[in-house]
């Protein structure tokens, strides 16, 4: 009892010297950072003013660039509506006759303001018997057009296409343009627009500069493409208007913190704005048309002008350049900013410095005390898993180290467990496997493997004299083609249907899959009795699936079918009875082909 006294003593010992350690490594390390702190502060107040400047030109940059992958998000948005509304009309043409008679006569509005489909011809001597043809097949772009155009009213102006035949059709809100009095027709030549030329000369989708709408919708921009048939002819050219008085609001022009001005050039290198004809570029940028030159050929993007930086994005797809400027004196207050917040920065950290040392006396006192108690508990629960308990499990009293060897020590007494376990059970995972390794993992029926162990069993069965057996071979017709045109997966389902009807039949004889699209049925007891009614009903089941058309290719299921009973007359062996039976089969599937059963 006294040396245990001792032992006691000493490990309170131990632990008042370990709390003297750790409360002189915290004070020391405070002191020690403190000081390396206040040196770094020091030199990074001298090294401050160049840092901020590169990394606000740095934020800048990544503000517009940011800005610029937004616009561009947008027109990537409304090329979508382009490249599919062309693709529907490539398809149209694809089933050019099948949409001219399912199509209807559009005819000019006499006088509407609702969106609605309207025609307009390239020239006076073309005539609605003409055109007729034209004007059915393109009917049919109504389907597209008024979901498109109603959904994004506030978005797409127009919707339109001008074919190389003279008709152009659209679909917009502004239809009552279009309305003419009886008998007369609006004449448009397109021809000569710019938006017709350069769908039709350009293999790709195109986009126009941005302009002020002629009709008064605000700033626009027209995508377009040239749409072919389907022997890769143009036939002429799809475009769609985008009012971009929106996004101009949002994106092009204004203001950031920091005093930070945006604007954005179009391709020729004038101002992106709503009365862009008034303004004069060096007044609105600070810059001349040579040094926005400069700017948009720097590497960085990045200029310092006129005491102001300015950065530049290009937008590769519409030809565009954003741009920013931040007036140096910004810069000069962020600096001020930032000495005055690393002041602030110090004074908390004196502060936290001293909750932390605070903080630490408490923490470490209490954790010293908890690690004696789970010590001894751990120990007790030790003593009773050593006598044998091997079903106890240690409580884990604590997430931390001592928490770990009290998980690692029941994990040890699970894995002895489990191997215990294991021995015991070994005979029944053997089952197990055999099982596995003789069922086909794609229709749950037997496989190959399976068969072959059967054909065994039959052998020492016809060698003792019983020889009532016969075999059923069907064979799935064309899978290959099935796999090809429809995939994998696809024959995969007709395979397991074929299968399901092969059981359902044969349901009193073991079904094998010896093939990708083979089966074997072993005709035994019932089924061997009934072999030709049970032929017929698998015929009949398969034609009757093979000839509904109301579901997919791949659940019309098409099989050939052959058997062959032992004949001690005609067989010496079951290789002789399931050749025979095999012969049968092809026999079937070559009558299949010539359409003779």
């Amino acid at each position: 009892m006294t040396q245990r006294k001792n032992s006691i003593r000493k490990r309170v010992s131990i632990r008042r010297r370990f709390l003297i350690t750790v409360l002189l490594t915290t004070i020391i390390s405070i002191v020690s950072v403190s000081l390396t702190g206040y040196l770094c502060i020091r030199w990074i107040r001298r090294s401050t003013e160049q840092t901020l400047k590169e990394q606000l030109e740095i934020n800048q940059k990544n503000v517009i660039e940011e800005m610029a992958s937004t616009v561009d998000a947008k027109l990537v948005h409304y090329q979508k509506y382009v490249d599919y509304t062309v693709d529907y009309i490539e398809y149209m043409y694809a089933h050019e006759e099948e949409m001219i008679s399912r199509g209807e006569m559009i005819y000019a509005p006499t006088d509407t303001t609702e969106y609605m489909m309207t025609r307009a011809f390239a020239s006076v001597k073309l005539t609605e018997e003409e055109l007729q043809d034209e004007i059915l097949f393109f009917s049919n772009l109504r389907s597209i057009w008024e979901p498109i155009a109603k959904e994004n009213e506030d978005v797409i102006t127009s919707v339109y296409l001008g074919a190389k035949s003279g008709l152009m059709v659209s679909y917009d809100s502004l239809s009552y343009l279009s309305a003419q009095p009886e008998g007369k027709e609006l004449i448009y030549n397109y021809f000569v627009s710019e938006w017709y030329k350069k769908g039709i000369s350009e293999e790709k989708p195109f986009c126009t500069g941005i302009y002020m709408d002629f009709q008064g919708r605000g700033l626009t921009i027209t995508m377009g493409s040239g749409i072919k048939d389907k022997k890769g002819e143009v036939k002429g050219v799809f475009c769609i208007d985008f009012d971009l008085s929106s996004l101009y609001d949002e994106l092009f022009s204004s203001s950031l913190d920091n005093d930070t001005f945006i604007f954005t050039l179009d391709r020729d290198e004038t101002i992106i704005s709503h009365d862009s004809d008034m303004i004069d570029l060096k007044e609105y940028t600070g810059l001349t048309l040579d040094q926005l030159d400069a700017l948009k050929v720097d590497p960085d993007g990045i200029m310092v002008e006129n005491d102001s930086v300015y950065v530049s994005v290009p937008l590769e797809r519409v030809g565009w350049t954003m741009c920013a400027r931040v007036p140096v004196d910004a810069i000069q207050n962020s600096i001020h900013n930032a000495d005055k917040n690393i002041t602030n920065a110090a004074i908390v950290f004196i502060i936290v410095v001293i909750l932390i040392l605070i903080a630490a006396v408490i923490a470490v006192n209490r954790t010293v005390r908890t690690i004696t108690y789970p010590l001894e508990l751990l120990r007790k629960d030790i003593k009773k898993i050593s006598d044998g308990d091997l079903k106890y499990r240690a409580p884990v009293y604590q997430n931390d180290e001592i928490g770990d060897i009290t998980s690692g020590m029941n994990e040890m007494v699970d894995r002895l467990n489990f191997t215990l376990n294991e021995l015991m059970s070994s005979q029944q995972q053997a089952d197990a496997m055999s099982r596995l390794a003789t069922t086909d993992a794609l229709t749950g029926i037997r496989n190959k493997t399976a068969f072959d162990r059967q054909l065994k069993i039959l052998q020492e069965e016809f060698e003792k004299g019983e020889k009532e057996f016969g075999f059923a071979l069907l064979d799935l017709n064309n899978l290959k083609i099935m796999n090809d045109n429809f995939g994998h997966d696809k024959g995969d389902i007709a395979i397991k249907k074929l299968s399901h009807i092969i059981c359902e039949v044969f349901s009193h004889s073991p079904v094998f899959r010896i093939g990708g699209d083979e089966f074997i049925v072993l005709l035994k007891n019932d089924d061997y009795h009934n072999i030709k009614k049970l032929v017929k009903t698998f015929k009949e089941e398969i034609r009757l699936s093979s000839e509904n058309t109301g579901v997919e290719p791949w659940d019309r299921t098409s099989a050939a079918v052959g058997y062959a009973l032992y004949d001690e007359k005609l067989d010496d062996s079951i290789e002789s009875v399931q050749a025979r039976a095999d012969k049968e089969m092809y026999k079937c599937k070559k009558a299949m082909k010539e359409g003779r059963k």
